[in-house]
């Protein structure tokens, strides 16, 4: 049994996911986030919430002394941030170690480029951890911009493949159903979906049904753009959903579509094909490493309409292609995105971390 300490936000599901799987091997675990949660962690898990004095990026720094002397007191064997930009920001701050960095996309992929500054603060971060990890190869070639103190583990960020299976067959329904679920924000690129749908219904004679699941600041202007192309009888708007229901959700549709703009590893894609869902997704960041072309589905070049068109049209007009890739994507799932299996890399991680510390003191 070991002694963990994250540094995470504890209302989001990325971070539900990690302390559940350590708290479930019997760990014993603090959780420090800047947020509370409605979320029931288990007994061994001690959530301390520090909220900033502020709303404000640097009312992080009020609040960094407060936590340096929280780890100190827990002295854990294994220190992990979750987020580089901030979370991380305080684990470098303590100067405790072992100390682990997750970084997790917007604080590799924006935070670093929109300054020269803030790309210093990246690699002054980074330099500070024993270990780094990355969801993904393309994340962790990004990453290796501003660090290079040793390898980055990539530590896919798989789904329960018992929890998302395919509980409804693809083309079980007299119509087909085009599918989404993401936060409807403009980085996702859901307007060049409806316009991809817009035109399909134009070409296709097929019942054609496009359901997006999620809310966000751009759900009004899309349910504008439906009213607006004429297709809103076609376009169903679910709002948000609890996770428990994610996975019900894919098994109302027959295809997957994740127009994003910019994805740091694609959790979305793996939980459609863990449920036998063909996909239709951008080529950008870690998609492409679930999306194989061709074979569970197709990679188009983001903001292009035109090319998610294309692709839908080829897939509905040959359902043996959505049988075939519907089975393929189930496998891609299997063996490659299990979550027991991939949590099981940052446990070897930690043990191996854990036996050099105690063997040779603690490490710096």
């Amino acid at each position: 049994m070991a002694k963990i300490c994250f540094l995470a936000d504890a209302d989001s599901i990325h971070t539900r996911k990690w302390v559940d799987f350590f708290s479930s091997d019997g760990n014993e675990i603090y959780l420090i986030s800047m947020r509370a949660t409605a979320y029931k962690y288990s007994e061994n898990v001690k959530l301390i919430v520090v909220e900033p004095p502020f709303k404000s990026k640097l009312s992080y720094l009020f609040i960094i002394k407060h936590i340096r002397k929280l780890i100190g007191d827990i002295k854990p064997d294994i220190l992990h941030s979750h987020y580089a930009t901030s979370y991380g920001l305080y684990g470098r701050m303590s100067g405790y170690h072992p100390f682990i960095i997750s970084v997790w996309g917007s604080d590799i992929y924006e935070f670093p480029s929109s300054s020269n500054l803030k790309a210093r603060l990246l690699k002054f971060i980074l330099k500070g951890a024993n270990a780094v990890c990355s969801t993904s190869l393309d994340m962790g070639n990004e990453t290796k911009k501003y660090y290079s103190n040793g390898e980055i583990t990539i530590t896919p960020f798989g789904v329960d493949i018992e929890k998302f299976d395919m509980k409804n067959p693809v083309l079980n329904n007299e119509y087909i159903t085009i599918g989404v679920i993401k936060n409807l924000r403009k980085i996702y690129g859901i307007e060049y979906l409806v316009k991809a749908f817009e035109s399909l219904t134009k070409e296709i004679e097929k019942d054609i049904r496009l359901m997006i699941v999620g809310d966000g600041p751009e759900r009004i202007n899309l349910e504008k753009l439906c009213t607006e192309l004429g297709i809103s009888s076609k376009v169903s708007f679910t709002g948000n959903i609890d996770n428990n229901r994610v996975s019900e959700y894919i098994n109302k549709m027959d295809i997957v579509c994740i127009p994003s703009l910019s994805e740091s590893f694609g959790v979305a894609a793996v939980e459609a094909c863990a449920c036998g869902r063909p996909v239709v997704s951008t080529n950008v960041g870690g998609l492409k490493e679930v999306v194989l072309d061709n074979y569970n589905g197709y990679t188009v070049d983001p903001q292009n309409s035109d090319l998610i068109k294309e692709k839908l049209k080829i897939l509905i007009n040959d359902e043996s292609k959505i049988r075939e890739f519907s089975i393929n994507a189930r496998k891609i799932a299997v063996e490659k995105y299990n979550w027991i299996e991939n949590a099981g890399i940052m446990k070897k991680l930690y043990e191996r971390i854990i036996t050099n510390r105690r063997s040779n003191g603690c490490m710096k």
